[in-house]
């Protein structure tokens, strides 16, 4: 067994692509809730170096599928890169390329298709049953590494994305896709080093792009660590914003904290009497550092918490507040306040002081409630499914997996978005685990 602590505990990797149906519920599922809960992580192939970096294990995707206040169906399969159809001695649907090829961190619906996506590569294009149909790039427009999380504008419908690429080059590149998937814009934006930018943040009008001490080890990479990305002191923080229409490159910037931010959890406009804007806030999930001297996945002794960045357009200045002490990070909200001020979120709770993990919602000037999983259990990211399109804000339901990694026991919970600290409203069994994931979606039936 590999001495790598990312395929031990939570981490363990699920051997088999296995298919269930009509599976036991506790509680009720709501009937409205008809569609597909997918998520995807890294769930590597076999065994691994001592060494082995957690973000490039080959991804799984898992698809829990409800219909009519039933638990219908249950799959997981792996995304058919070319070095995991290899692995399992298939013919790959996709040709093989130079540097990194892995789908392992986020399953994103776009324009009436499914995407697994890894920031630094070319979207994978899935089916509804998660089989693998190829890379698509867009009729050639991505060109480069897309991003992990692409961000719907609620107002146009475009998605928008920065992506980088595995390489010392010191840019990232802002991508627009019409909400028919159509190509609109893009732009190659200058950075001081060549960051790791893992997700960013938009409001009305201004994306925000995190230019922070994580840069690419070209010394690490040319002598094939997969560790390539190392914490850089001494390196100016900073947060530029540019604005989501712009046909240019330009940026303005602010000094950010220390720190290091792989998920944001949104921003929104602060505007004076004229209704001139004259500051931006945005909550994050910070850590101190990242890929110091652990360099095999998130670790350093820190921990993410969430605080909110302002910056202030008059002064020029950014200060920061601490929102939450907890232990949290996987931020999500409803996604149609995306970009603007929002009452509700939800996170995730790594771990508290009692050593358990749960999900932890709030609302605004009303507070928080928490549920806790309980020891030894790893939850996942909770997912955000308004009622329906005309449901008020954080009116709906939260989605979630939760996995006991000492019996191997899994679920997917449906929590009453409004009165979490009741618990579940039902619980689903799966019949198998789930290795410790990223990211998921809600896909409404097709």
């Amino acid at each position: 067994m590999s001495e790598s602590p990312w395929v031990r505990g939570p981490y363990t990797p699920v051997e088999k692509e296995v298919e269930a149906f009509d599976l036991e519920v506790e509680g009720s599922i709501p009937p409205e809730l008809n569609g597909m809960l997918a998520r995807i992580g890294p769930n590597p192939i076999g065994e691994v170096p001592p060494d082995h970096n957690l973000f490039f294990g080959d991804g799984m995707m898992h698809a829990l599928t409800l219909k009519d206040g039933r638990a219908q169906t249950y799959r997981n399969r792996w995304v058919r890169t070319e070095p995991v159809s290899q692995k399992l001695g298939e013919k790959s649907p996709v040709q093989a390329i130079n540097g990194t090829d892995v789908a392992n961190t986020n399953i994103f619906p776009f324009a009436g298709s499914l995407y697994a996506l890894t920031e630094t590569c070319i979207p994978y294009r899935v089916s509804e049953d998660l089989e693998t149909v190829g890379r698509d790039d867009f009729s050639g427009f991505i060109d480069s590494g897309f991003t992990a999380h692409p961000h719907v504008d609620p107002s146009s419908g475009d998605l928008h994305a920065i992506g980088y690429d595995i390489n010392s080059e010191a840019s990232v590149t802002h991508y627009v896709l019409g909400a028919d998937g159509t190509p609109k814009r893009k732009a190659r934006i200058a950075l001081n080093g060549p960051g790791l930018i893992h997700d960013f943040a938009a409001t009305e009008n201004f994306i925000i792009i995190f230019d922070l001490p994580l840069l690419y080890d070209e010394q690490a990479a040319k002598q094939g660590s997969q560790a390539a990305y190392k914490w850089t002191h001494g390196y100016e923080a900073r947060v530029g914003l540019r604005r989501l229409d712009a046909e240019d490159a330009s940026v303005r910037w602010f000094e950010a904290p220390k720190g290091f931010v792989f998920h944001a959890l949104n921003a929104w406009e602060e505007r004076d009497e004229r209704g001139s804007v004259i500051k931006v806030h945005c909550d994050v999930c910070r850590f101190e550092k990242m890929f110091d001297e652990v360099r095999s996945g998130p670790g350093e002794g820190t921990v993410p918490q969430l605080y909110r960045w302002t910056m202030n357009f008059v002064t020029g200045e950014t200060s920061e507040e601490l929102i939450d002490p907890r232990i949290q990070d996987f931020p999500r909200i409803d996604e149609r306040y995306w970009g603007r001020a929002h009452r509700f979120s939800v996170t995730t709770e790594l771990f508290s002081s009692a050593g358990e993990s749960g999900i932890v919602a709030y609302y605004g000037d009303q507070g928080s409630q928490e549920w806790s999983f309980g020891q030894g259990v790893d939850t996942s990211e909770a997912i955000f499914v308004p009622h329906n399109d005309k449901a008020g804000e954080g009116e709906g339901y939260l989605l979630a997996t939760a996995c006991n990694y000492k019996n191997g026991r899994a679920k997917a919970a449906i929590f009453d978005a409004q009165e979490v600290k009741k618990g579940p409203l039902a619980e689903i069994m799966l019949p198998q685990r789930i290795a410790a994931t990223f990211h998921g979606s809600w896909i409404p039936q097709l």
